[in-house]
């Protein structure tokens, strides 16, 4: 990394900001939200920095004035927005990254998100959607067919949180540093990949407890094997009765080892690998050539999410690999009414309003 690549760069007016979202691809930061100010054009100017290693993406933003963020509905990452404090021991031309005290952000790929009022420094971490399911399966050992239902808030008084933070801010401040062995992919990588799996584990969501509980113990083979014919062969007309006879063992059988081991049924697994595909088959082509009606109602009622499949399967991004973790082994809270920080630098305190699944 050049010290160029670390540089802050300024951005002083509103025409700037549309430049910048539009006008560079190859930025680090490949996606931005709509910012605006929140007083008039001419109060509108920031500097920031953006590196990506891996999956994440870091960008280190000081907003001199108020703005609004608009993230949309649809990211293509899990989202923690982590409000910085200006520390007193900053060296020349460098500035450290202190955390805040209080609550930071967590917003999902899939929702509307949003900041009414934001002034002062922010580290935004955007982690690709894929990793972050990928790695959740892996450690689940099953599949995930929808985006992880992760509350808005993690607060900085569980000591899960602080420790996660801790490690992202370290991991940005040496993402910023020239010549920082985090470059090199043999650290760097292996760290990225820690950030992944700690935000599951710092975060409130549904597979929580099953990601803290003991490890099961590895599945029988016959589950393995019926596993290895639905992921071989998930496009054909498959029954249970064939699954078992391919397994070796009586159609109970493999529906005990299947409840006992994966919490499913044989038919319900073969289910989970389908949509998961569909899913993919539908984000990498042309939605208007699909081989199959679209129509909301079609196909069933809706799915797990509470989505119709249509919206379900255009949203969601659940690559295949996924569903190959099984192999190695087989509600949402409301945010504080207002969760805020305070504004940084010299300015009077200000509160900023966090929408659920908001991001910078």
């Amino acid at each position: 990394m050049t010290a160029e690549d670390s540089a802050w760069v300024a951005v002083r007016s509103v025409d700037d900001f549309a430049a910048l979202r539009t006008g560079r691809p190859d930025s680090p930061c490949r996606w931005w939200p709509e910012i605006g100010p929140t007083v008039n054009a001419d109060s509108f100017s920031f500097t920031h920095r953006a590196r990506r290693l891996g999956p994440i993406t870091v960008l280190d933003i000081d907003f001199h004035d108020d703005v609004w963020v608009n993230g949309g509905d649809i990211r293509p990452h899990y989202h923690v927005t982590v409000p910085i404090a200006r520390s007193s021991a900053v060296g020349a031309g460098r500035r450290s990254i202190v955390s805040k005290p209080g609550s930071v952000g967590v917003y999902r790929p899939e929702g509307r998100a949003g900041i009414c009022r934001y002034t002062g420094r922010m580290l935004a971490v955007m982690i690709d959607r894929q990793a972050v399911e990928d790695a959740l399966a892996g450690a689940l050992g099953r599949c995930v067919s929808s985006q992880i239902d992760c509350q808005p808030v993690m607060v900085t008084r569980h000591q899960a949180v602080r420790s996660w933070i801790t490690m992202v801010s370290l991991f940005a401040e040496q993402l910023f540093e020239p010549g920082s062995p985090l470059q090199q992919p043999a650290v760097g990588l292996p760290f990225a990949e820690s950030l992944v799996h700690g935000l599951l584990l710092a975060t409130d969501h549904s597979y929580r407890a099953a990601l803290e509980a003991k490890a099961a113990e590895p599945e029988p083979l016959a589950v393995r094997a019926a596993i290895d014919v639905i992921e071989a062969e998930a496009d054909q007309p498959l029954t249970v009765s064939v699954l078992a006879e391919r397994s070796y063992v009586s159609v109970r059988t493999l529906q005990q080892a299947f409840s006992d081991h994966l919490g499913v049924t044989p038919m319900a697994y073969l289910r989970e690998v389908r949509l998961s595909r569909a899913h993919q088959m539908l984000l990498e082509s042309d939605p208007g050539a699909l081989p199959w009606p679209r129509s909301p109602t079609a196909g069933g009622s809706r799915t797990s999410e509470g989505s119709r499949p249509r919206t379900a399967l255009v949203t969601a991004s659940l690559p295949r690999k996924r569903c190959a973790a099984a192999h190695k082994g087989i509600a949402q809270a409301r945010p504080s009414a207002q969760p805020y920080c305070l504004s940084l630098g010299a300015r009077n305190p200000v509160r900023r309003r966090v929408t659920e699944g908001a991001s910078p």
